[in-house]
């Protein structure tokens, strides 16, 4: 089944968000009270996250990794409107609980108790609906002798358990969770796993940002690699964390993919194309001067909305790639960066949306081996409003012989 815009609990569109870096080293009193009359030092843009572009379903858990400061916590924060996006947009729809930071929410001095009913207020509920909550989440935080405790006195394990019991019992259509986990010990741990399953079966849609992969394989639907600010990869949990430790273990490797993405005759890029039309898919990779790309290839697969497997098409890296034709193609200008294009006449699909995955591999026949991936998704508008079926194919009727007369 399609997924329709309004199925995402989440999107991501083209979404990208810059900062300015200003060097400047004040190391008195008077070079800080100098610099408030004068303009600042040396700016730099520094992009946090560039093009990104996905969705989340509703219901779906999600896990975020990267290495320390990929972007993660920036997409997190611009899904909580924490911060907004410097270009693109990013669509939320749920009431959304987050935990970002250790005690982010928490007033320093006011006890655990007056800390509930305040998050509470926050999120837009009653006194009397956070009184019927209370306990349980005393109970899950288990600090029932320190709830009239100012929270500034908390270890940093009673800052998590607090945090952790109101985002349960918050009754969340979308929970985002930053790293809290961590600090925890392993008793709290799984008490905190058990208690996000339960808000799973219940349908919650859930970002989850660890450095534990294993939490990552077990727990998460999916998983969304995110390196130097650029979606390297999103899949199945198992496959992306798999390409994470491999980047963790040996490095990145020296080609790599940077986006894929559906484009139009002039390469414009495309987000939705119509059902029997041509559609083009530029595959954008980073190649080092001097890299070999003997015994690279390059495969394209297709899949529906329901993970069916439509098409799959494969071809080698040339040894000597061509450089990129157009550079408003390369991020950055970088020299080093090439464009491979694949073209699919009259795509048959009737509509829904359409998962396209690029992959580069070792050419080992059966024993190919996955060295990055990247995913986009492109709407597939039918071109008859309400055709059943999966597949619009070019057929025809005929009578007595007469094919082309009855031609549809």
């Amino acid at each position: 089944m399609a997924t329709r815009h309004g199925d995402y609990a989440i999107e991501f569109r083209d979404v990208s968000r810059r900062f300015v870096l200003h060097h400047e080293r004040r190391a008195s009193f008077q070079d800080w009270f100098v610099g408030l009359i004068r303009p600042r030092g040396i700016a730099e843009e520094f992009w946090a996250l560039r093009n990104i572009s996905f969705g989340i379903r509703r219901g779906e858990t999600i896990g975020i990794i990267g290495r320390n400061g990929a972007g993660k916590s920036t997409l997190l924060k611009l899904v909580t409107r924490i911060l907004e996006p410097s270009h693109g947009s990013v669509i939320v729809n749920g009431r959304t609980y987050a935990m970002l930071e250790l005690g982010s929410g928490f007033h320093p001095e006011l006890t655990g108790r007056d800390n509930i009913f305040l998050n509470g207020s926050l999120y837009g509920f009653s006194r009397k609906q956070m009184s019927q909550r209370y306990d349980d989440i005393v109970r899950f935080a288990e600090l029932e002798r320190f709830v009239d405790t100012p929270v500034k006195h908390y270890s940093s394990g009673m800052y998590a358990r607090l945090g952790f019991g109101i985002a349960v019992n918050m009754d969340p259509e979308i929970l985002v969770i930053d790293e809290v986990l961590a600090v925890g010990d392993a008793t709290f741990q799984a008490k905190c796993f058990r208690a996000l399953e339960r808000l799973k079966e219940r349908g919650t849609t859930i970002l989850f940002v660890s450095h534990d992969a294993d939490s990552v394989r077990r727990f998460c639907d999916r998983a969304a690699l995110i390196s130097a600010g650029l979606l390297e990869d999103i899949g199945p949990s198992n496959e992306v964390v798999d390409h994470y430790e491999r980047q963790l273990a040996e490095g990145t490797p020296q080609a790599r993919l940077l986006r894929v993405r559906a484009a139009g005759p002039d390469g414009t890029s495309l987000d939705s194309i119509e059902s029997g039309s041509d559609v083009r898919i530029d595959v954008l990779m980073r190649v080092p001067e001097n890299t070999s790309t003997t015994g690279l290839a390059l495969r394209l697969d297709l899949r529906d909305d329901a993970g069916t497997h439509l098409f799959s098409a494969t071809t080698l890296l040339p040894e000597l790639l061509p450089p990129a034709a157009n550079a408003s193609q390369r991020p950055d200008d970088a020299p080093d960066t090439r464009v491979a294009t694949g073209s699919i006449r009259r795509l048959p699909l009737a509509g829904g949306t359409l998962h396209v995955v690029a992959t580069l591999l070792t050419d080992h026949l059966d024993m190919a081996t996955s060295l990055d991936r990247q995913e986009t998704v492109v709407r597939v508008a039918p071109a008859e409003p309400g055709q059943p079926g999966l597949l619009a194919l070019d057929h025809c009727w005929s009578w007595d012989g007469d094919a082309e007369a009855n031609r549809t």
